[in-house]
């Protein structure tokens, strides 16, 4: 567990359950000869790792679940964290109770190496089975509760070479780039183009058989179309007729022209008393039809040269 241990490195130690183990004043003495006076040893609970408000990249090594009996569970929040607080290409070392059933409270030793890599962290190695006594196995059954078969594994792993959410500035050239072949790419071969050229000469062969353009058409192409078939067939099948938007067919031109006839036919004067037809001395001062002659309803009224004819 201490031999990678270096001096000068920062180390965290994270203990579970509700009480630390005897042994772990031991450990911390021979983690505290290993780094030296420039190194430090911080002890915490691995609950509360979350509310310690450690900074971004402050431990060399992180141990955790080292103290007996082995009750440290680590969650994907616990391992996020961890992964957090490790500087780049510092390790991390985990033992942790597992269990061979899926239907078991416990991880499965693939779901821990699983949930490790899912964390950020990189190098995890293959589970390695720590050696309990049969007081030690009974002793984690009773506390996490848990009947069936139980094994205790040690897991190592490290933090990428990297920080989370680091970036990097790429180094793109945009510049022209020099060609260095001497051939003119561009050029189009002249043996190549030579197979699609036709000189003047070519088209007065007589081995080239042309095609006359009059004998592409057939006799309904030369009848003359009924312009009543070239008009289109603008507004819907039914009902009444509607021009298109910027018609160009004339239906537009047609309609207008509709419209005006209908309005001139419709626009007729109309007597608001009735009785205009009578003659002057029934009509009133508005009248319409006033210094008319008397006339049948219905009737067209005319009048003669010599009405229209002003009096000397």
């Amino acid at each position: 567990m201490c031999e990678e241990i270096k001096g000068g490195e920062q180390v965290m130690v994270l203990w579970g359950g509700s009480s630390p183990s005897s042994n772990l004043q031991d450990i911390v003495k021979d983690l505290s000869s290993k780094v030296g006076e420039a190194g430090k040893i911080q002890v915490e609970h691995i609950e509360r790792v979350h509310l310690a408000g450690h900074k971004d990249s402050s431990f060399d090594v992180i141990l955790s679940g080292m103290l007996q009996p082995s009750l440290t569970i680590h969650t994907s929040t616990i391992l996020a964290e961890l992964a957090r607080i490790l500087k780049p290409n510092g390790k991390l070392t985990v033992r942790e109770p597992v269990s061979k059933t899926p239907d078991s409270n416990l991880k499965t030793p693939s779901k821990l190496i699983s949930a490790m890599k899912l964390s950020g962290l990189v190098n995890v190695s293959e589970p390695d089975s720590v050696s309990l006594t049969d007081d030690e196995v009974m002793e984690i059954k009773s506390i996490l509760k848990c009947p069936g078969d139980l094994s205790v594994v040690e897991v190592t792993c490290s933090k990428p070479a990297f920080e989370v959410g680091s970036s990097s500035q790429l180094s793109l050239s945009f510049a022209k780039k020099t060609n260095t072949d001497t051939t003119d790419k561009s050029k189009v071969d002249g043996s190549a183009a030579k197979v699609w050229t036709l000189s003047a000469m070519d088209m007065a062969d007589d081995d080239v058989d042309l095609v006359d353009e009059d004998d592409l058409l057939d006799d309904d192409d030369f009848l003359k179309p009924d312009p009543s078939t070239l008009k289109a067939d603008c507004g819907p099948g039914t009902g009444k007729r509607k021009a298109c938007k910027n018609c160009s067919c004339g239906l537009a031109e047609e309609l207008e022209n509709e419209n005006v006839a209908e309005k001139k036919t419709t626009t007729t004067k109309t007597s608001a008393c009735g009785n205009c037809y009578l003659g002057d001395a029934f009509r009133c001062a508005s009248c319409p039809y006033l210094g008319m002659p008397a006339f049948k309803p219905g009737e067209k009224i005319s009048l003669s040269d010599r009405q229209l004819k002003a009096d000397v």
